[in-house]
């Protein structure tokens, strides 16, 4: 009787487990479903600014070059006005062309050949320009004006690096007249030792 009490108390608790899970069950609610990420868009690329001598109506050798100069491309600048120099049919644009050149080879010049080399173009172009010029692009001359220097500056400078050599050459000359005397030392002292020497024999 006993055991029989046991068995159904033991299936009155599973059942109620059993009604209890069911009834959990029921009341959880799905998660709402996560919404697509939306795709990105790519920002478009901000506008450039573009230089006069690039518009398509202006489409000369000469225009090109500035073009070119203007976008950071000095070499193809230098051979397209180097083309429009010895070609073009107007005189005003290829002194033009000659004086950009000249310009930008004085800007890059890094030596007494290329500093010479510049102004023997800026010599023809100025023997081939009239009065009052031809309107020539000033602008082609900044970047070497801004690297030139005073004469005073240049001097100083000069001066400094002449002060620095005689430093360098007394350093040098002291170090030369350290290492004789160290040298001259040596020999009077091997002389000395050979002097005791043929002492010791001849006294013996």
């Amino acid at each position: 009787m006993r055991k029989k009490m046991l068995r159904e108390a033991a299936c009155g608790l599973c059942a109620a487990l059993v009604i209890l899970s069911c009834g959990c069950a029921k009341r959880e609610t799905a998660a709402p479903p996560v919404p697509p990420t939306p795709p990105q868009v790519a920002e478009a690329p901000a506008p450039t600014a573009v230089s006069a001598a690039c518009e398509p109506t202006r489409n000369s050798l000469y225009d090109q070059g500035v073009c070119s100069f203007d976008t950071g491309e000095v070499k193809r600048a230098m051979g397209l006005w180097r083309t429009a120099a010895g070609t073009d049919p107007d005189p005003a644009v290829r002194r033009k062309a000659l004086f950009a050149m000249a310009a930008v080879k004085l800007a890059q010049a890094n030596t007494d050949a290329e500093m010479a080399a510049a102004m023997e173009m800026f010599d023809a172009w100025s023997k081939a320009s009239p009065p009052g010029g031809s309107g020539e692009e000033p602008r082609f001359l900044l970047p070497a004006l801004r690297n030139l220097k005073p004469a005073a500056a240049l001097r100083e400078q000069k001066a400094a690096l002449e002060r620095e050599c005689a430093k360098k050459l007394a350093e040098r000359e002291e170090q030369v007249r350290k290492s004789v005397q160290q040298q001259v030392r040596a020999l009077e002292t091997i002389h000395q030792q050979i002097q005791e020497k043929k002492k010791g024999l001849i006294n013996n």
